[in-house]
């Protein structure tokens, strides 16, 4: 379980993306509000014990499916890259329930974007190669343009997009 370790902080908010658009939860803004608490508590929880991990054991290297370089998805665990992945997560608790309080009746879509922005953000700080790096950025654009416009009336989307 420990050499999988690296993966958690991105499979966490992928599926809480997912399943936060998934008709159970998305059907009220309450039950968003606490599951996406939930899965930030939890990304959280898997950033510290990545941490922690590192901290005693030294850089993990996980090769996604088994594949190497140049073939495969890498992701490396390190110093650096757990501790951003730490700071991310606490962010993301933060403003999850700062949203929480009332900014996310705006749109029913704040707490999975904010999920798949954590996707991007954590996916970037820890891939081990450029390309993979690019597509985690394209993925914190994606949601952070969403998030731009997210919950304003037609206006704001109008003056975002252009």
């Amino acid at each position: 379980m420990l050499q999988h370790l690296p993966v958690l902080p991105l499979l966490i908010p992928l599926l809480a993306g997912i399943l936060l658009l998934m008709p159970p939860i998305a059907t009220t803004l309450r039950r968003q509000q606490w599951a996406g608490t939930l899965f930030a508590l939890l990304q959280l929880g898997a950033a510290a014990s990545l941490l922690w991990h590192v901290d005693q054991h030294g850089t993990l290297v996980y090769a996604m499916g088994g594949w190497q370089p140049p073939f495969g998805i890498i992701l490396v665990a390190d110093r650096m890259a757990t501790l951003l992945s730490v700071l991310t997560a606490i962010l993301l608790l933060c403003v999850q329930l700062f949203s929480s309080a009332g900014e996310d009746q705006q749109g029913k879509f704040l707490h999975p974007l904010l999920m798949f922005q954590a996707l991007g953000i954590q996916g970037a700080f820890l891939t081990g190669d450029l390309f993979n790096l690019f597509v985690f950025f394209e993925v914190l654009l994606i949601a952070s343009y969403a998030l731009l416009i997210h919950g304003g009336g037609a206006q704001k989307t109008l003056a975002n997009v252009h």
